[in-house]
């Protein structure tokens, strides 16, 4: 039965019964614990409480079923100890029950029978839960309402939910309690049909931040470990795996302050679990703040990391997802299945395997063909060429896509000497070998300008961005100053003070697998005081470090196009169980401290991208106007609309989110 006065009461299941309660006896740190999946009919679910390490460790691990910590937390300190007991799994009851008080503790003790009865419900003492101090409470001791708490200590609140209600008969589950420190979190259960019991015990004074097992204790036990020995992987089970991502999220997230509570319990993955666990707050123009919170398999994310994706090696731009849909062709990797059958920039899809693109509403079939899940998947598509008035049909194979980062270098000659032109779509480790080429070429074909294209480029590793940034300004003006700070947030400020965590802008070759280098092998450089860059809302988190760094250093950067995409922000992928997570971990800034881009940098020219014309052609639009400007400092074009071409929406570009992001990836 309910006491209302000195009773403390959980569940948890028998694995724990009759563990040793060592912290009791010493100052330690209380963890709240929530299960709602093995208490389904108990409202909110069963709380549970442990100030003993080795005790927590286990229910961490998911060996006591699916208890998750909460955060909430309270230290475990002063005169008087409270007793814990345990029922049984059978005849029951199947809850942990503490008492703060003496009298009732000898009185349970003495009342209990050894060995456990079978078929009788009791309770067995299983030793000191915790330590507290008792408050100074009114003459109304069934009230519970605490008058004050000594010095140096904080009051503890109890909700209890009604197993034996006031009046009426026993709900249908065991007693339970919650003690938490904040008014809210009793109002959360009394709202699920709880009642308050107001302040019953002090705690000594502590923070209130919300605290969580260890992510590294919690790291690689897996439900299904992998073979591999370098994963690291061990069986472990559903619980451990989710709360690991609990604690990553706490342990690295730049917000990780205003990440609202999300029970496991109501997502059956660790992903999905993982989705939510993001700040709600927006920028100034009133964007979600984290547009950026993703994840991949892990061979998924390792064949990216090599620039390789299943696909048709196209990219696709969306003017409109909705009907009447219009989707074009961005621009084709000239040896992938889409180059090979001459589907080239401005072409338009009509219809994918008989199913109307444009006006249709079978979904399916066009987003298996768009997108295929895997190679060797055979597809028919309506498109509509360029200049062409006439559809033709395309049959393509899908495949695993190597794309090529910068298909495109060349020079365009002009009265006012040799311009360099660089397509760059991706900071992917292919991408290092590939620029440092361009560069070497550019450098000796003797250009007084650059060109550099990246309305595409979505991002990447940020060590490729850093290289790029040098390979255009050189070493007088790079040297001694700083391509990008990273700060993290205020529970990691050894990471932001971290020297290892402030980037010079790099002179050197990468040399990873994949990248076509020589580690520490000395990069080119044009040593340009301007560049003109193309962009668009594509261009985004690393290719903007490539901006906002030369901004930083006094490098003159000319934005043709429409304003990019808004990331200072950036990740370090981490594993864990065949996933690979991306929670926004930094914020950078340039040489001169600014970083605070979340809205895009704003062109100088505002060119639309076009269609009409191959990228690296003279007469398209955006490389257009940044020749005119070169040549005028003026946007308008005399005699052209290209400047003044009004606006449509900002083209949806589908592409993996490994190529909109900013990666952090120490070697």
């Amino acid at each position: 039965m309910h006491a209302p006065l000195q009773i403390i009461r959980s569940s948890i299941v028998a694995l724990l019964a009759g563990a040793a309660l060592a912290a009791a006896t010493q100052a330690a740190t209380v963890v709240e614990y929530s299960n709602r999946d093995d208490f389904p009919h108990s409202p909110a679910g069963q709380f549970f409480y442990s100030a003993d390490q080795a005790e927590q460790a286990t229910v961490d691990l998911g060996a006591a079923g699916s208890f998750y910590r909460t955060g909430r937390t309270f230290l475990s300190g002063g005169p008087t100890a409270a007793c814990r007991f345990y029922g049984s799994v059978t005849p029951g009851p199947n809850s942990h029950f503490f008492t703060v008080d003496a009298n009732e503790c000898a009185g349970l003790k003495a009342a209990q029978i050894v060995p456990t009865p079978t078929t009788v419900q009791q309770w067995n003492y299983e030793g000191n839960g915790f330590l507290t101090t008792a408050p100074t409470v009114s003459a109304d001791a069934l009230a519970l309402k605490a008058t004050s708490c000594p010095a140096g200590t904080m009051p503890v609140l109890r909700a209890y939910n009604n197993a034996f209600p006031l009046s009426g008969p026993k709900n249908p589950w065991d007693s339970n309690h919650r003690f938490v420190r904040a008014q809210a979190d009793i109002d959360f259960v009394v709202a699920k049909g709880w009642r308050a019991e107001g302040t019953v015990f002090c705690a000594p004074t502590s923070p209130t931040t919300r605290q969580f097992a260890p992510e590294a204790f919690l790291a690689g036990h897996c439900v299904a470990p992998r073979a591999d020995p370098t994963y690291g992987d061990q069986q472990g089970t559903h619980t451990a795996e989710m709360a690991w991502v609990r604690s990553y999220v706490d342990e690295t997230y730049l917000w990780y302050a205003d990440v609202p509570d999300a029970h496991p319990a109501d997502y059956s993955t660790p992903q999905s679990y993982f989705s939510v666990l993001k700040t709600p707050n927006t920028s100034a123009s009133g964007r979600a703040l984290d547009r950026f919170h993703f994840f991949y398999t892990t061979p998924e994310w390792e064949a990216l990391t090599q620039g390789t994706e299943f696909g048709y090696g196209w990219q696709l731009a969306a003017q409109s997802t909705t009907p009447p849909r219009v989707y074009y062709i961005a621009y084709s990797d000239a040896d992938s299945p889409a180059g090979q059958a001459n589907v080239l920039r401005g072409a338009r899809i009509l219809a994918v395997d008989g199913a109307d693109l444009v006006n249709g509403g079978d979904l399916t079939t066009l987003n298996n063909g768009l997108f295929p899940a895997s190679g060797g998947e055979m597809h028919s598509f309506s498109i509509l060429d360029q200049g062409q008035s006439t559809p033709r049909t395309v049959t393509l194979i899908s495949g695993e896509i190597t794309t090529n980062p910068v298909p495109t270098v060349q020079t365009i000659d002009t009265a006012s000497g040799r311009v360099g032109y660089i397509l760059f779509n991706d900071h992917n480790l292919p991408s290092e070998g590939g620029l440092a080429s361009a560069v070497s070429q550019l450098k000796a074909a003797g250009v007084t300008d650059l060109v550099l294209d990246m309305r595409y480029n979505g991002g990447g590793y940020l060590r490729i961005a850093s290289e790029l940034a040098y390979m255009i300004a050189g070493n007088a003006a790079t040297s001694g100053k700083i391509f990008e700070r990273l700060t993290f947030s205020d529970k990691r400020s050894a990471d932001t003070n971290d020297p290892g965590n402030t980037f010079a802008f790099i002179n050197t070759a990468w040399g990873l697998p994949g990248t076509g280098t020589t580690a520490g092998s000395p990069l080119p450089s044009l040593n340009l005081s301007r560049v003109f860059i193309l962009t668009t809302g594509g261009t985004a988190s690393a290719s903007e470090s490539v901006i906002n760094s030369l901004q930083g250093i006094g490098v003159q950067v000319i934005r043709v196009g429409r304003t990019t995409y808004g990331k200072p922000y950036g990740f370090s992928p981490r594993d864990n169980c065949g996933i690979t997570y991306f929670s926004v971990e930094f914020k950078g800034t340039n040489n001169v401290g600014f970083g605070d881009y979340d809205d895009g940098f704003t062109p100088t020219c505002s060119v639309a991208d076009d269609y009409t014309h191959q990228l690296g052609d003279s007469g398209e639009g955006m490389l257009a106007s940044a020749l005119n400007y070169r040549a005028t400092g003026t946007c308008a074009i005399p005699g052209s609309s290209v400047a003044e071409k009004a606006f449509g929406p900002e083209p949806t570009l589908f592409r993996s989110p490994l190529r909109e992001n900013r990666i952090l990836l120490k070697r």
